[in-house]
């Protein structure tokens, strides 16, 4: 973080799916949580069990967008085929004292997971919701590579270093 960075939320955003502005979202994205794969080791000079996780690998990963109703953006998501969506956001930054932004761009790519239509309600939006599984996904704030993981790749980088060259170099 470079110092009086304090970016206190997201300002406005825009999603695109293969770089065409996908409308008619309700405005709420909810990005994939990276839980680390693992196993149980126990046994001779460990006091009891700990989940060892594998580095750079990850269960999976779920991106979910709700959409105000049943569009051709929410439907062209479930085509069977990878999808590229791309997120590209402004943060405020006020600790410079002018309420400054930051950008934050987010790429991810997956195939569709599941559809929700939703729910009919007389003057209502239906809240559809379509989920992908990503296989990739890249956060880049301003213009430093906060993270990257690649799954097909063998690839896992944080803040520049990338965790899983010595495993790529090795196999």
């Amino acid at each position: 973080m470079n110092k009086g960075t304090i970016s206190t939320k997201l300002t406005d955003y825009n999603i695109y799916n293969e770089g065409e502005m996908l409308i008619g979202t309700n405005g709420e994205v909810t990005l994939p949580d990276l839980e680390a794969v693992t196993s149980e080791i126990g046994g001779a000079g460990i006091a009891g069990t700990m989940e060892d996780p594998t580095p750079g690998y990850f269960g999976s990963l779920e991106i979910e967008l709700k959409f105000r109703t049943v569009s051709e953006e929410s439907s062209r998501l479930m085509i069977p085929q990878a999808h590229t969506l791309t997120l590209r956001a402004a943060q405020t930054n006020p600790a410079t004292g002018t309420n400054s932004q930051e950008g934050l761009k987010v790429v991810c790519r997956g195939v569709p997971k599941s559809y929700s239509v939703g729910t009919f309600k007389q003057g209502e939006p239906t809240e559809t919701t379509t989920k992908l599984e990503l296989s990739y996904i890249k956060i880049t704030r301003g213009s430093v590579v906060v993270l990257e993981l690649d799954k097909f790749n063998h690839i896992f980088v944080v803040e520049g270093i990338d965790y899983m060259k010595e495993i790529r170099d090795l196999i």
